[in-house]
């Protein structure tokens, strides 16, 4: 990585860690925040995209040009992917157009639950690589998108995680439902933005060695298991997993997570999560349809929660 890059990936880790949300232009690049200009939470950047999209300042979007050779949502796909019906199905296909102008190389692809999106982001200025999404989107209420992120590597597509992936499928988990900053039906340029975040913050990890900005552990009913999660997952110079502002973990939930019965919560972590922090791994049909192999997925198979909230069209 460049010396540049490198200095800038500080630069943005240091304002996600004051709480400060970085801009993202075309192409998923992320650059700092105007200095000066400061969000309580994550959600003031999506609703300034939000107003960028209506207004004059749109244009800030455009000032990363387009990468030779990315390829462009073809025709047939975008008029393929208009199928099923629905509410979601109407939001999501009326910003297709907006969200290939913030992401050039977008891809749509349909699927007989919904639509799929392929995405490229270029990271950050001086990469010599970017990441591809994979994002599901189901038409039906309640489901939600289910997204992965890879590395575009030369030796080949890396997934990312797991740090901040959903057990066990892998996929992205860029935000809690408790920041409300994106719902379903919502902007889908703010959501790849913030699954653009997701990848930056990742690549702050691997190359700073901690993970920047505000972070949870596990949600209830498996809070009882986040002291264990917690000294797996959490840097010591790390914001505290508990979700603080401002607490680093060596000095938060660290001393009372250390007192903590590890084994014991080892062991009923996998009890109740059904296996290991390790074992998180994205599905093998988004795999082998990244890296060129195989056909889209559909979306009822990789989605683990349709089953809950999509009727089957076979008889029970």
């Amino acid at each position: 990585m460049q010396s540049a890059a490198c200095g800038m990936l500080g630069d943005i880790g240091r304002q996600l860690d004051a709480n400060v949300f970085p801009r993202v232009f075309d192409n998923g690049v992320v650059m700092p925040s105007t200095p000066g200009v400061a969000s309580s939470a994550l959600g003031k950047e999506t609703e300034h995209e939000q107003q960028r999209s209506r207004g004059p300042a749109a244009g800030s979007r455009q000032g990363t040009a387009r990468r030779k050779g990315t390829p462009r949502r073809s025709r047939q796909a975008g008029a393929s992917a208009r199928i099923g019906g629905g509410l979601l199905r109407a939001a999501y296909e009326a910003q297709v157009v907006s969200l290939e102008a913030a992401y050039p190389a977008l891809r749509v692809f349909p699927d007989d639950d919904g639509m799929w999106l392929q995405a490229e982001s270029s990271i950050l200025s001086g990469l010599e690589y970017g990441a591809t999404f994979l994002v599901a989107l189901p038409f039906a209420p309640g489901a939600g998108p289910r997204a992965w992120g890879f590395w575009n590597d030369p030796g080949g597509s890396l997934w990312i995680g797991p740090r901040h992936t959903n057990f066990f499928d892998g996929s992205i988990c860029a935000f809690s439902p408790v920041d409300n900053v994106w719902a379903e039906g919502g902007n889908l340029t703010s959501l790849m933005d913030l699954y653009t975040v997701w990848a930056f913050r990742h690549l702050h990890l691997e190359v700073l060695g901690r993970w920047p900005g505000r972070q949870y552990s596990l949600p209830p009913p498996n809070e009882v298991l986040n002291p264990y999660y917690r000294l797996v997952q959490c840097q010591d110079a790390e914001l505290c997993g508990c979700g603080s502002l401002t607490a680093r973990y060596v000095e938060c939930c660290k001393p009372k997570d250390l007192r903590s019965d590890f084994g014991r919560l080892a062991q009923e972590f996998v009890r109740r999560m059904g296996g290991k922090l390790g074992d998180r791994q994205p599905p093998q049909p988004v795999v082998d349809f990244v890296e060129g192999g195989g056909s889209t997925p559909k979306i009822r198979d990789v989605h683990n929660l349709m089953a809950a909230t999509v009727p089957t069209s076979k008889p029970a």
